[in-house]
């Protein structure tokens, strides 16, 4: 190919990247490469291109159906988008942009979303299940509208990796599953200033969110960070999820909250940081959909005087660990455990 390939070199393959490659050049022989230094248009791998102009995304992922996938790449550009993404076919569709950015500048791709309300800004809900696909490096953020930057219905295998997402009018990432979803990873990504940053929840049937994954990201000013739970009356759960280093920052409301069917849950390494609500709140509604298997581990809770409680264990919930941890200058009680709690373990943990 007439394009050399970026750094590191194999074994590290590209696989949507020589297909982007292959589609150009059969398009438009060697001037293929110059398409992707300018970095001023929107490019998919099936060789097509569009004006980075509000409306022509949602057509460059439309177009990847004919090949059922692949992905779109964005320019250095700030767009505003006036009307949603849409992914509702049952095919792996990767966007990627070219890095992130502070919100409303060009540095990297930034997306602005001025929506009419009841519309999520990114939709991804197929009648099938759509395995692989997912967003990375670029900037959301919300302008106009009421509802989800990212909202997912029966998904897996899907990634959000290096995603900076501010001022999402409702979830920065809401999964809401009718039908099972599973190997979900979010990592990376820098999330503020929304009313919830992460919801993982049970949806309207029995759907079970599973085996998923939260490392590595940034929390800050939101009103929860993380939120796992059922819907209420709902048979769905969260299973198997793994969280992992995340860091949460003057969180206006509690900084990871467990309510109802979160089952088999390990938080590791996380530091809350002067949440306004507590750091750590548990709180089911009853036997029947109560939380179990909960491994707090290797955390910090710093209270800078304004956090009530590090952990409140509430409702009914069941085989919680709590181990090598620091819980300091809180308001209230390190560790809260409710009336209806049973099989709690907490093992070295500096109260101060």
């Amino acid at each position: 190919m007439s394009f050399e390939k970026p750094y590191p070199p194999d074994p590290i393959t590209y696989t949507h990247y020589d297909t982007l490659i292959d589609a150009l050049e059969t398009r438009f022989g060697a001037s293929a490469e110059a398409y992707i230094r300018d970095q001023t248009r929107i490019i998919n791998t099936r060789g097509n291109i569009w004006t980075p102009e509000a409306g022509n995304i949602q057509q460059a992922i439309e177009d990847l159906y004919n090949d059922e996938g692949g992905a779109v790449i964005l320019p250095k550009k700030m767009i505003t988008e006036t009307q949603p993404w849409t992914l509702d076919e049952p095919y792996p569709v990767y966007i990627k942009g070219s890095g992130m950015c502070w919100h409303e500048t060009d540095r990297g791709t930034m997306i602005k979303f001025n929506l009419a309300n009841d519309i999520h800004c990114i939709d991804i809900d197929a009648t099938e299940a759509i395995h692989f696909g997912g967003i990375s490096d670029l900037t959301l953020m919300g302008g106009t509208g009421n509802r989800d930057m990212i909202h997912l219905d029966g998904v897996t295998d899907w990634h959000l990796d290096r995603v900076y997402i501010n001022q999402a009018q409702r979830h920065g990432l809401h999964v809401e599953s009718t039908t099972d979803s599973w190997n979900l990873w979010v990592k990376d990504c820098l999330i503020e200033n929304c009313d919830r940053a992460i919801r993982l929840e049970g949806g309207a049937g029995a759907g079970t969110i599973l085996k998923s994954y939260i490392l590595n990201n940034y929390f800050y000013a939101n009103s929860i960070d993380i939120e796992v739970g059922a819907l209420d009356d709902t048979t769905g759960s969260v299973k198997l999820l793994q969280l992992h280093n995340n860091q949460h920052f003057n969180t206006t409301g509690i900084g990871l909250k467990l309510y109802r069917k979160a089952q088999a849950i390990t938080c590791m390494g996380h530091i809350f940081y002067k949440t306004q609500g507590d750091a750590v709140d548990i709180s089911d509604d009853g036997s029947a959909n109560k939380c179990s298997r909960i491994n707090l581990l290797g955390f910090l809770i710093d209270g800078d005087g304004t956090t009530p409680n590090g952990i409140d264990l509430g409702g009914y919930t069941d085989h919680v660990v709590i181990d090598s941890g620091q819980i300091y200058d809180i308001t209230g009680t390190a560790v809260v455990e409710g009336g209806n709690t049973t099989n709690i373990t907490k093992g070295d943990i500096y109260e101060s």
